[in-house]
This record gives structure tokens, sequence and C-alpha cells, in this order.
């Protein structure tokens, strides 16, 4: 069996989160300080990505579906067992419990919990324009000039209303 939980938290919200700045959005507390408003995001973050996942359905599925294709995978070829069937089953058992839509559902799941503890937070969703989300592309994740670009955004009073999305 395989062993889950917070890893499989901090992996699934934490490969989110660079998403949200490339799909052209990001997230605003006007006025807030530099450092309130790292620390409150980074709060939501860690929440989610310390949550363990072991009893949500989804997890309990994917390791369902994981452990029937391993099982599948090593089992030796049975009687007249050729490639072509041996490649059937396994497609058919990967429609079945779908371990890929498991991971994608339960990667929403945590995104959604922390967007949730962000609006709870104070932090508003607004859309970036082509321009800003242009130049936000020119900064490394995670670098000191991205953070500092998307703090300057998120910080304005004005862009933030100006920009933000309707939930």
């Amino acid at each position: 069996m395989l062993r889950i939980g917070p890893p499989l938290a901090m992996l699934c919200a934490l490969t989110s989160v660079p998403a949200l700045a490339a799909d052209s959005y990001s997230w605003g507390k006007p006025g807030a300080s530099r450092q309130d408003f790292e620390g409150g995001s980074r709060a939501c973050i860690l929440q989610a990505t310390r949550r363990d996942v072991a009893g949500d359905t989804q997890t309990k599925r994917y390791v369902r579906g994981t452990d029937v294709l391993d099982r599948e995978n090593n089992m030796p070829p049975m009687g007249n067992d050729d490639a072509f069937a041996r490649s059937e089953r396994q497609v058919l058992l990967r429609r079945a419990y779908a371990p890929d839509r498991q991971a994608d559902s339960l990667q929403a799941q945590l995104q959604s919990e922390v967007d949730q503890c962000l609006v709870k937070a104070g932090y508003v969703r607004f859309a970036l324009s082509r321009e800003q989300a242009r130049t936000l592309r020119r900064y490394r994740p995670g670098s000191e000039q991205r953070k500092t670009y998307l703090y300057t955004l998120g910080s304005d009073a004005r862009i933030v209303a100006a920009q933000k999305v309707a939930d």
C-alpha cells in the first residue's frame, strides 16, 4: 500500500499555486504590508499542504486504482495472453479506476480550500491584464522580482478593484 498524506497534499497544493499566475489571475489584498501579504497567503497554502488527505475519497480511489494497475502489470502471462490482450486489460482498468482523474480531483479540492482560505483572510482574486501577465512571465517563479511585482499589483486597491474577478 502506498504511503500518502502530507506529501501528496503538498504536491497537489504547490503544483497548483504557480498555475494561478500563469492562468492570468492573481490574488490581492489592498493596503497590506508586504509581510502580511506574503504571510497570509503562505498560511493558506500551508493549511492545505499539512492536511492529511488519506481519508479523502479521491485518495482512496487513487490508491485502489494504482494498486490494481500495479498488480496487473506484475502478473505473469496467463495461458494464451498476448501483448494485445494485456494492453487491452490495462486500458480497461485505467478507464475503470481513472487514477489520474482522482489526482486531478484531489488537486482541485485542495486548490479550492486554498482559495476559500484566501477569501476568508481578505484576499481578492483579480485578472491580470495582458501586459501584466507578460511582465510576470519575465520573472522566474519564486524569484524576488516576481514576488515584488505580484505584491505591487496585489496591494494596489485601484488595480484590484478594477480587475476583480467575480466568483
